[in-house]
């Protein structure tokens, strides 16, 4: 590859990716499992196998020194320039350097930075000075992990355990020996005339890394751009436009086959190395934040399908031709499953592959009540009586505050308030199941959402009538007795007064929608300057129904809200979340949200 130290400086092509220090790549290797040491890498660059991208001798400057009365230093004034005059103290001490490029080039020129593959092999131990301060330090890209993991696994032989090895005779073990050397020198020798594999990706992917790495770094709707201090007038978006592809290909001397080539093997070894391999759809949607926290092949995993997704984005540049990302091939892509075009609506794609794991929070049913005490009574009868939570069943509940939330005004709303609400989470296939009192409009707004033709899918009706239970007088009458209704009002008042049968038998007689809650003008007349709390009389009603259906199951079947809480339930335990286009579309048309529109003749 025609590229050298001088190409990447001029070009300061370690902005976005910089390189690392010989103990920041260590360690960097070690958190994608691939084991080295400093040793390792000494001996890989003595044998001419294996060498650093960079390698810089810190020069010793003198440090203008300011000491307070008590002769301890307080602040250092500058570097002494060598035309400048001080008479003060003077202190010596390692220059620093940093991957900028005017002074990167000044260290280059000095010959204070250089390839290490130019010069002959130099021992480690002579990095330091005599007061073991670093005087020499190499640098490696961040890409190069990948020619390291290739190096060391084909440098490792098979193991021989302890139990075989006793009991080879001398001759076995000398025969043994001088194969592992002949292999050993073979490998070595293969490795100095033709290079590592990965070698060129490495390499490719530092050049290229400015332009692509911050595409990869992503969660499939942003990507992460992260860029030194010292370059805070680098901007990365202008960098972009300024890009020309082709002259950095030319620039590289690759031809465009191994270019293709060189993305599918790293895109083959990515999944090869990954125990995620088939999370890999649901790990890209991941935060880069948190797929930073995956450990060992894993989390190498990650550096190679951003290395390959770099030189896929870089030949798509080149060619205009899209090259397949490793969960794809030439025989299948996933709009094949998905759909056609789900993948380029990456909220859709999304909601289809969360819903394959079980992961989409979204209800699966929307429960709308009249008040606060159906919004607190139905998830606690549910509990109690079926063992079933309504957030585990994915039942979300809305409360209307009153029955004027549902019917809207007369004028405005035709069919109602909720109308667009229940179409458009049809659409996003959560039933909305509604329950209210026999109030106002109620009927006539029921019978309209019934007929009414969808507004996204005109092949279905908004709802269906079994979605909407209106109570044939209130919830109250509907469900409990009389002596029910008297009991609870009476515990209610706290002994100030017991009410009677036939008052709420009266009240239940003398029920019209229009005529407003009769129990709360009673328990007003009866009780004076008391209200009846509609949350606590159901309180105390529901409370009647899972006493008594503990000690008789056929209390479960009796009441209509057991009913419909049974309803509820099963509904939303049905209601299983499409993960392709296909199955959305044809759950849409199935009459499962609105019944079909029947067809004109």
């Amino acid at each position: 590859m025609k590229p050298d130290l001088k190409y990447i400086i001029d070009n300061e092509l370690f902005i976005i990716c910089p390189f690392l220090s010989t103990d920041q790549f260590v360690s960097y290797c070690k958190d994608r499992d691939i084991r080295t040491s400093r040793e390792q890498l000494e001996q890989f660059e003595k044998l001419e196998i294996f060498y650093p991208f960079a390698r810089v001798k810190y020069p010793k400057i003198k440090i203008k020194v300011k000491y307070s009365d008590n002769g301890n230093r307080c602040q250092d004034l500058g570097i002494l320039e060598e035309d400048e005059k001080w008479a003060g103290d003077l202190r010596e001490e390692y220059a620093h350097f940093w991957f900028e490029k005017e002074y990167a080039k000044n260290w280059l020129e000095e010959g204070l930075l250089w390839e290490p593959s130019s010069r002959p092999f130099q021992s480690w131990k002579t990095f330091y000075d005599e007061s073991e301060d670093k005087q020499i330090e190499s640098f490696y890209s961040v890409f190069q992990c990948y020619t390291l993991y290739h190096l060391i696994s084909n440098m490792e032989i098979m193991g021989i355990s302890a139990g075989w090895w006793f009991s080879y005779n001398k001759e076995d073990i000398n025969n043994l020996t001088s194969r592992i050397s002949d292999w050993a020198t073979t490998k070595i020798t293969s490795y100095q005339k033709n290079g590592i594999r990965g070698e060129s990706a490495a390499v490719l992917c530092q050049i290229i890394s400015n332009r692509y790495f911050p595409i990869t770094q992503s969660d499939y709707r942003s990507i992460q751009v992260s860029i030194p201090i010292y370059y805070d007038n680098w901007n990365w978006d202008r960098y972009c436009r300024n890009w020309d592809n082709k002259a950095v290909f030319d620039d590289i001397g690759m031809s465009i086959d191994d270019l293709k080539r060189l993305q599918e093997l790293v895109a083959i070894e990515a999944k090869y190395v990954d125990p995620l391999e088939r999370w890999y759809e649901l790990i890209r949607f991941v935060s880069v934040e948190k797929k930073k926290n995956l450990k060992g092949k894993a989390l190498f995993a990650q550096t190679l399908y951003s290395m390959e997704e770099m030189l896929r984005l870089f030949y798509k540049d080149l060619t205009g031709i899209k090259l397949h990302p490793p969960d794809e091939s030439f025989n299948w892509k996933k709009d094949n499953f998905y759909g056609e075009g789900v993948i380029q609506n990456e909220l859709q794609y999304l909601e289809f592959l969360t819903n394959q794991y079980h992961l989409n929070p979204k209800s699966k049913l929307i429960l709308v009540v009249e008040g606060n005490g159906e919004a607190e009574q139905f998830p606690r009868l549910a509990k109690e009586l079926f063992g079933s939570s309504f957030p585990k069943l994915g039942i979300e509940i809305v409360n209307l505050q009153g029955i004027g939330s549902f019917t809207g005004k007369k004028v405005i709303d035709r069919y109602g308030a909720l109308e667009r609400f229940i179409d458009d989470y049809h659409r996003r296939q959560t039933i909305v199941f509604i329950v209210l009192d026999k109030e106002g409009r109620v009927p006539q707004i029921k019978e309209r959402l019934v007929r009414a033709p969808s507004k996204y899918h005109p092949k279905r009706k908004v709802t269906k009538g079994e979605y909407i239970h209106v109570w044939n007088k209130n919830i109250e009458f509907d469900n409990f007795t009389d002596d029910e209704i008297a009991l609870a009002m009476t515990k209610l008042s706290e002994g100030r007064y017991t009410f009677k049968l036939e008052e709420v038998a009266d009240c239940r007689k003398r029920f019209l929608a229009k005529e407003g809650d009769l129990l709360i003008r009673l328990f007003k007349e009866r009780v004076a300057h008391y209200e009846l709390s509609k949350p606590n009389l159901l309180n105390m009603l529901f409370g009647f129904i899972i006493s008594s259906s503990k000690n008789s199951t056929d209390d479960k079947t009796k009441r209509p809200v057991v009913k419909i809480i049974q309803d509820i339930i099963k509904l939303s335990k049905m209601n299983y979340q499409p993960v392709t286009l296909d199955i959305w579309l044809k759950n849409q048309e199935s009459g499962y949200f609105g019944d079909p529109v029947e067809k004109k003749s």
